[in-house]
């Protein structure tokens, strides 16, 4: 309450509405934002799973050679 014993009036008198809506208005932009991004990800690419696929398989070979040399 201020000094003078007056009260700060009603939550919605005068422009006591607009700290809410503006609020109200970024939270919503905030949220189209994130779904929009993250509707734009994508997963790797069907010959970059492939690519590693034929590494896995290299290095699989790779660590049976190593194995029958000892």
């Amino acid at each position: 309450m201020p000094m003078g014993g007056y009260g700060w009036g009603g939550p919605w008198g005068g422009f006591g509405w607009l700290f809410p809506f503006v609020a109200l208005i970024f939270m919503v932009v905030m949220v189209i934002f994130c779904f929009r991004t993250m509707g734009r990800h994508t997963g790797p690419s069907s010959a970059e799973i492939e690519d590693l696929r034929r590494e896995i398989r290299e290095l699989r070979d790779e660590i049976r050679q190593l194995r029958t040399r000892k």
